[in-house]
């Protein structure tokens, strides 16, 4: 997974609250952690935090008779009390081992709230366990991050539920603390929820569950995890022999929505190939963030299958080959051609029509006959009608009514007579044939499958017909005859088809 900026305004920070969140700067100046025990060769901070209070560290005992040394739950309501009541409500002391830096960053990129998920396991659990509760610790980090930003909200949630309930930790998330940090964001001129996440330190099953439902909100609001980064050492021994904690200098900020890349990206590159944009952008959404020139790019493309090709279509085109993000992925070379390929485009009606091939192949492409051979008597007409401006074909007598008001049928006659096609032509026969199947499907609510519109040509004597007749054997006969009406450009040196190209040369190459 890759460190990502996210430059959004983040809505809400959750943290799931371990033994190992904080640290109290005691009076020799050392940092004890509150999750170091002498175990793993950690330093015994935990005896020694009891010491700075003057107490000696005692024992839970179950109902069994088995006894546990306190902990950090003990530990962490003697402290919060003992700030509280002793130090007058001043929690200078405690350290922020792991948050800090996500704390911080999150408050420059406009955090308003945390909330802190501790542990509060019912008396049903062994002391084992409830003895390692956060509940307090959670209480401490509060005390200690309002102290330093007195304008964040901080809720504590501590549930009475087993740490290690996999099904009672996901409910909780679902029903309280998700739709809690949801509600309580204010949106400001449509600003969207971003949600980050912090799970190190905690129990791995709340840890597992909460960036389960995190994810699960991925397709709804963007949603990071934001994890500390590991110092190079926990502890440091200095030079008296004393172990003192360290902090955690940065973390990591990586999207949820990068667990799904790798099976989205076949979804989005499926899409792509059959030319459903809509579809790609769709899943595209959440992968907008590393991936924001392609989602753009699938909604222009998604525009222009629907035929939106408008005056502030092809601005907003314009800017985005023009860019900052697309020069950083295109060369120089490449943006300079899309330019000039976006001005021929935009000036010239026939390269503009030549262009609309595109949309009549990705319908091939998808076996929608019926869309595909409408969209293909559309650009057939276009085509006939410009040509029909072009060489004045109503002064020549070519077409009867006026320019403005020819038909499909005066258009084909006029393009035979100019052709000097008799109406016994195959030419002449194949416009009939394809001018009433247009009416057929369009009057009569009429579909046609591949050997239906394949059988246009081959009952006209054309060849290239095979059976089945495939996509890529119709493409073949409409471009053929769309040649036959008008000089093609090179159809891979057209706008559209390279931006098509490109999208799915850049699905090809992403990790």
């Amino acid at each position: 997974m890759k460190t990502t900026n996210n430059t959004n305004q983040v809505s809400t920070l959750i943290i799931t609250v371990g033994t190992r969140q904080i640290g109290w700067r005691c009076k020799d100046g050392i940092i004890r952690s509150f999750g170091a025990d002498g175990n793993i060769g950690y330093p015994k901070h935990i005896n020694e935090l009891y010491q700075e209070l003057d107490i000696e560290r005692g024992k839970h005992q179950d109902a069994d008779g088995k006894t546990y040394p306190w902990s950090g739950r003990d530990l962490g309501q003697r402290y919060y009390e003992y700030c509280k009541e002793w130090l007058g409500g001043d929690f200078s002391k405690i350290e922020l081992l792991l948050d800090k830096t996500v704390i911080e960053a999150g408050i420059k990129q406009g955090l308003k709230h945390i909330i802190l998920w501790g542990t509060d396991q019912p008396e049903t659990v062994s002391w084992a366990y409830r003895r390692l509760d956060t509940l307090w610790i959670a209480g401490l980090m509060a005390a200690k991050i309002k102290s330093l930003f007195p304008d964040i909200r901080v809720d504590i949630h501590a549930p009475k539920i087993n740490a290690n309930d996999s099904e009672a930790i996901r409910q909780e998330l679902e029903q309280l603390v998700l739709k809690e940090a949801i509600s309580a964001f204010t949106p400001i001129r449509n600003q969207e929820f971003i949600l980050w996440i912090q799970t190190k330190g905690c129990t791995p099953v709340i840890a597992s569950n909460v960036e389960i439902c995190a994810a699960a909100l991925v397709r709804q609001y963007q949603v990071f995890n934001a994890s500390p980064n590991e110092p190079n050492e926990f502890f440091t021994t200095l030079e008296n022999g004393l172990v003192t904690a360290n902090h955690s200098q940065t973390f990591s900020l990586i999207s949820m929505a990068e667990y799904f890349w790798s099976l989205e990206k076949v979804k989005i590159q499926s899409a792509w190939e059959r030319g459903d944009f809509s579809e790609a952008q769709i899943w595209l959404a959440v992968h907008q963030h590393r991936h924001p020139v392609l989602y753009k790019l699938a909604g222009f493309l998604a525009q222009y299958s629907n035929w939106e090709s408008n005056k502030e279509f092809y601005q907003k085109l314009k800017d985005w080959i023009g860019s900052n993000d697309v020069s950083e992925l295109v060369t120089s070379e490449q943006v300079a051609t899309w330019k000039t390929q976006l001005q021929k485009m935009q000036a010239d009606k026939i390269t503009n029509l030549w262009e609309s091939t595109l949309i009549l192949e990705l319908a091939l492409k998808r076996e929608n006959y019926t869309t595909a051979f409408i969209q293909f008597v559309q650009i057939l007409e276009q085509l006939l009608y410009l040509q029909s401006i072009n060489q004045k074909w109503h002064i020549k007598g070519w077409i009867v009514n006026n320019q403005d008001e020819a038909t499909l049928q005066q258009l084909m006659q006029g393009w035979c007579i100019y052709k000097k096609f008799k109406e016994d032509t195959k030419w002449s026969k194949l416009m009939t044939d394809m001018r009433k199947k247009r009416n057929q499907i369009i009057h009569e609510g009429e579909s046609v499958n591949s050997k239906q519109v394949g059988d246009i040509w081959a009952n006209n004597g054309f060849d290239g017909v095979k059976i089945p007749t495939t996509p890529t054997i119709i493409k073949n006969l409409m471009i053929d005859l769309l040649k036959e009406i008008s000089t093609a450009p090179n159809l891979n040196n057209l706008l559209m088809r390279s931006l098509y190209q490109w999208g799915l040369n850049y699905l090809q190459d992403a990790g």
